[in-house]
């Protein structure tokens, strides 16, 4: 399996979308991060979603018991447990991520579908690699989250329209204890405390990935060193700061208030940190908000 690594962009001047960015901030692509390149494999899947509990035989009573006992009617399927989620990362905590390498990328709802639903560009707004976090692979299809409007919205693109790379990082965000979780694989690498959003403008709960990272033009201000932009969007504001409410995950110059509930909906964070996040996450990074 070849290993790839991300190659750095030139800095060009934008609009942040949301709580991402604001005016005068500039698209950066993430430094170099290691992510290793997965070549296709006919019909079997990449991504599967963690495995499911394995149910054990119960054991058949005696021959003479059975004849005794009343046949029982059979019991309706049971129902998938409620707030069940099925997770993009393997047990090892691996995800893949796919890059688009056409000029433009045609989803559809399904394999089967005769014409597509949604077109996207090779690069966004901001010039930025367009990127998918991938659901799992089918034949000559991968099923991808996409970064738009509803939140946790999903659509499929052809196998040959992307490069498909695994990435070992993942963050998870505690709504409740204010924390953010870095992950590397099964190893947890550092806990962090954030500012979240106030019970007017939450922080959408779901599963997520990177789509950007912005570089403002001032590294001390509103936003901090980094902003990166992320697959949410605000349940709340559909229009912030120019933007379509994309939620971001960023620095600031209030650190004070840092582990309490305050922002629009984006997700604060020490400079410290952010700086390092910037350093080592690829686009495509699953980030998991949950309670």
């Amino acid at each position: 399996m070849a290993t790839a690594r991300a190659a750095s962009w030139a800095l060009v001047p934008i609009l942040a979308a949301g709580c991402a960015g604001g005016s005068g901030d500039r698209a950066a692509r993430p430094a170099p991060a290691t992510v290793q390149k997965q070549e296709p494999r006919a019909a079997k899947p990449h991504a599967r979603p963690a495995a499911a509990t394995k149910v054990k035989k119960v054991a058949q009573p005696p021959a003479a018991a059975r004849r005794v006992k009343k046949p029982s009617r059979p019991r309706p399927a049971s129902k998938p447990e409620r707030g069940t989620r099925s997770l993009p990362w393997r047990q090892d905590g691996m995800s893949e991520v796919a890059h688009v390498r056409v000029r433009h990328i045609a989803i559809y709802r399904s394999p089967r579908a005769k014409h597509a639903s949604l077109v996207l560009g090779k690069r966004d707004t901001n010039g930025t690699q367009r990127t998918f976090l991938v659901e799992r692979t089918k034949g000559k299809w991968v099923r991808v989250f996409l970064p738009t409007r509803p939140n946790g919205s999903q659509g499929w693109v052809k196998r040959r329209a992307v490069r498909v790379y695994t990435n070992g990082y993942r963050l998870v965000i505690r709504l409740r204890s204010n924390e953010l979780r870095l992950w590397r694989g099964e190893r947890l690498l550092a806990t962090y405390p954030v500012a979240l959003g106030t019970r007017s403008t939450p922080t959408p709960r779901g599963l997520y990935y990177i789509v950007e990272l912005l570089q403002p033009s001032k590294a001390n201000g509103t936003y901090g060193p980094f902003s990166f932009g992320l697959s949410a969007h605000s349940n709340v504001l559909k229009r912030f700061a120019g933007g379509d409410g994309r939620v971001g995950l960023h620095g600031t110059n209030q650190p004070g208030l840092i582990g309490s509930d305050v922002s629009h909906g984006c997700i604060r964070l020490r400079n410290a940190a952010v700086r390092r996040l910037a350093k080592i996450l690829p686009l495509g990074t699953p980030v998991y908000i949950r309670a």
